[in-house]
């Protein structure tokens, strides 16, 4: 009787493919070329880091990989579903459904506490038990004292913290972090830092980070820089790989 292999991770489909990814966006007399012709696979549990300066595209790229926006040219594929041929709702109900995030300004709701930002989109996905769920996840983060605080009692840090318990709530295949530690001071910054990469690991969820921090890009197993919308991946002796 044979019997069946697990797959691999090496042997699955990546977690994410861009095909010749290239958006433009019109202006009153002009167009403007954000992206250009980028190629991407990023393979499941994997931790990536785009780091680029403002205004390379890097956030851009982000928002296509993520289903927020349509490319111009080009595939999307997130775990299996060509993203970029979705409608709108169809998007929003994979993102709902697959993808966290986690931003740079945090995003909570003013008016909710820690507890009830966290229970939302458990609440949302119509998950079994939301409070236990996000109880659980904010002990993780350290704010098992601070469930009941709203965003204004707490610091930048805190609200983070909430922010990344908040996008590992619904168990989500890949986590977005668009420039997650930006807002922070250093020593903040790392634990940030520290604690995205302890639940990469953990949950084997795959990480795509943009920033342009070069020390917080090492902390990922593969970098990539992006520059006037190009993507090359730099090999060990740090030299442009395209």
């Amino acid at each position: 009787m044979n019997q069946m292999t697990k797959p691999t991770p090496e042997s699955q489909p990546p977690m994410l493919r861009a095909k010749d990814l290239t958006h433009r966006v019109r202006l009153e007399n002009d167009t403007l070329t954000i992206l250009q012709g980028v190629n991407l696979e990023i393979n499941r549990g994997e931790s990536v880091a785009i780091v680029g300066r403002s205004g390379s595209g890097k956030t851009t790229l982000l928002g296509l990989l993520a289903g927020l926006d349509t490319p111009t040219e080009g595939s999307v594929e997130l775990d299996g579903a060509t993203i970029s041929q979705l409608s709108e709702d169809e998007r929003a109900q994979l993102r709902a459904s697959r993808v966290g995030f986690v931003f740079q300004s945090f995003q909570l709701l003013p008016a909710l506490t820690a507890l009830e930002n966290v229970m939302l989109p458990l609440e949302l996905a119509g998950i079994g038990d939301p409070e236990k769920r996000a109880r659980e996840l904010l002990e993780r983060v350290g704010l098992g004292e601070r469930l009941t605080h709203t965003p204004r009692q707490l610091s930048g840090g805190e609200q983070q913290r909430v922010a990344i318990a908040r996008a590992f709530a619904s168990e989500p295949v890949v986590l977005f972090a668009d420039e997650p530690t930006g807002n922070l001071d250093n020593r903040t910054g790392q634990a940030v830092s520290d604690l995205l990469m302890a639940l990469n690991r953990e949950q084997g969820t795959t990480l795509v980070m943009v920033t342009h921090d070069e020390h917080l890009a090492a902390r990922c197993a593969r970098q990539f820089h992006i520059e006037a919308g190009q993507l090359t991946e730099p090999n060990e002796l740090g030299e442009p790989v395209s």
